[in-house]
């Protein structure tokens, strides 16, 4: 955690006018962090697959969480949704590229505009992703297109957990987009424009049978502790332009 509160925060925010060679310490700083979290997520996805009955029946618990409260709608979306191909188009090509392409414009976006609160973003994205990490080792849970059937659903990569359903790190990266675009701006239209971007990407991974429910919910509510842990460790106000 030092890295994350004190490294980005002595050298992203000068970085516009530094020399190169504190822009190559700041890149090999946030390489560094990428590959820790790509490296962290391997680890748990090379031996997911022996974790199958366990997810399974993960799975068969949140179903009957759901259940119990009238939330369990996911086959239905699905199966409604998959009745016309140009949706299925537009859901899978939303869920694949959206969930990378969001961040990486947001992260240029706060290096650019807003290098004072890059720091607080980063770790909290970090945070966010390390957290469903760990939650996904110590609770694999298998997603409704493998409980429930649905061959179709668009894979990212063959290095995808395919037991990392809760949390739904999708919406969990979608509600850190939200929250930083939060930090970029205060016009209205685009804080809006960026929740729609969450809402859409909710109900996304249910249509394409990537997650449950209760997915969504953790996945939300792990963006936003990650964002309470980055408030902590950068405690700095910064007042939106």
């Amino acid at each position: 955690m030092a890295i994350l509160s004190t490294t980005a925060a002595s050298t992203v925010s000068t970085a516009i006018s530094a020399p190169p060679r504190v822009w190559l310490r700041v890149v090999a700083t946030e390489i560094a962090i990428i590959l820790v979290g790509v490296g962290a997520y391997l680890a748990v996805a090379v031996g997911a697959a022996d974790r199958a009955d366990a997810a399974t029946a993960h799975a068969r618990t949140l179903v009957a969480v759901e259940s119990a409260l009238g939330l369990d709608v996911e086959v239905d979306l699905a199966t409604w949704w998959s009745g016309d191909p140009t949706r299925v188009l537009i859901a899978d090509a939303y869920y694949v590229t959206a969930h990378f392409a969001v961040p990486i414009v947001l992260f240029g976006l706060l290096v650019l505009f807003r290098p004072a609160a890059y720091p607080r973003y980063r770790t909290a994205f970090v945070t966010a992703s390390l957290l469903g990490v760990t939650v996904s080792w110590l609770w694999p849970t298998a997603p409704p297109r493998l409980v429930e059937g649905f061959a179709d659903a668009p894979i990212i990569s063959g290095l995808e957990n395919p037991y990392a359903a809760f949390p739904s790190m999708h919406v969990g990266w979608a509600v850190w987009a939200a929250l930083a675009v939060g930090a970029l701006t205060a016009n209205v239209w685009l804080r809006a424009l960026a929740w729609l971007h969450a809402v859409i990407t909710g109900v996304d991974v249910l249509v394409t049978g990537h997650h449950w429910v209760l997915d969504v919910v953790g996945g939300a509510l792990t963006a936003l502790a990650a964002l309470a842990i980055a408030r902590a460790l950068h405690p700095a106000r910064e007042p939106v332009r």
